[in-house]
């Protein structure tokens, strides 16, 4: 099968801007890019109830003027677009204002989605906030709430909800959050699929939160099954959600990729390595992106069986 390689946009727009970003993307070799629709949210301005930025546009300014370039550049340099991902934290405490501006940003990122034709939202769960874990009883209802809420803006874009594993820090230890179990994740797809009356929700594995948590990867992933449409894939310390590369931290990746073969996964192989491209100096981006590359295209010759 014609397999795709992805990389978030993160660590590379924000450095050389979207077309130059998206022509270094490009001419590393990935076929599509995650886009950080967050970025125009900062999660710092969530927590501080500040409402301000391209999602308070009429609906059409922000897609001429915000995703039309993106889109355009793109085009240019051969890059689709695979999944995208909405801001976060998703939901917060303090701000009912800024939660009902939030769920507003989701239907425009499912727009935006629609418009650039790509196929899945990640919307994170609503998990916690600051050192205090939710109630897990009123954060499934919360999260039910709000997913449900989007249901009917998804199908009208014809765009999947994907959420994701999740964790947090709690007076100086990590924890599990909403979906760090895949059990409980599965539950959440599964009940919010009918309500929908059709599988409008999937799951985005992330394996540096796995890892961090100390997660079985290949019991994680059988687990998901046929759920898993789209992935998180980077590395780190096994303490720190540092975003690196494959191989440079403690996943195991031969796990990672026997067990994503086994339950017949056929989605794109895409990275969210934004701490590594943050890490090095702008004017090695080039290299850093077709090792990335490199690394991808091996993941997909493994997965193919070559």
């Amino acid at each position: 099968m014609n397999r795709r390689i992805s990389v978030q946009t993160g660590g590379v727009f924000n450095q050389f801007g979207v077309n130059e970003g998206m022509r270094l993307i490009g001419e590393a070799g990935f076929d599509c890019v995650d886009l950080g629709l967050s970025d125009y949210l900062p999660g710092k301005n969530i927590h501080k109830g500040i409402i301000e930025g391209p999602y308070t546009l009429p609906e059409e300014e922000f897609l001429e003027t915000i995703i039309r370039p993106i889109r355009e550049a793109g085009e240019k340099y051969g890059v689709s677009f695979g999944q995208a991902h909405a801001p976060y934290s998703s939901w917060t405490p303090f701000s009912e204002e800024m939660n009902a501006f939030l769920m507003r940003s989701f239907e425009m990122c499912l727009k935006a989605c629609q418009y650039l034709g790509c196929p899945y939202l990640v919307v994170h769960p609503a998990c916690m906030h600051y050192e205090q874990r939710l109630d897990p009883a009123f954060e499934w209802e919360l999260n039910m709430s709000r997913y449900s809420a989007l249901i009917p803006a998804a199908k009208s874009a014809k765009v999947k909800i994907l959420l994701e594993n999740m964790f947090s820090s709690c007076k100086g230890k990590l924890i599990e959050t909403a979906c760090a179990d895949m059990h409980d994740a599965c539950r959440y797809i599964d009940e919010l699929n009918a309500r929908a009356g059709e599988e409008l929700f999937g799951f985005c594995y992330d394996c540096g939160h796995a890892a961090v948590l100390g997660k079985d990867q290949g019991i994680a992933i059988h687990t998901l099954g046929r759920r898993l449409l789209a992935l998180h894939l980077h590395d780190n310390d096994g303490a720190h959600d540092n975003h690196r590369f494959p191989y440079f931290g403690v996943v195991d990746w031969d796990m990672v990729l026997k067990s994503l073969g086994e339950i017949g996964y056929q989605g794109t192989i895409n990275f969210e390595t934004a701490g590594e491209m943050s890490a090095h100096p702008a004017k090695v981006a080039p290299e850093l992106l077709k090792l990335l590359s490199a690394i991808g295209r091996d993941f997909v010759s493994r997965l193919d069986g070559e």
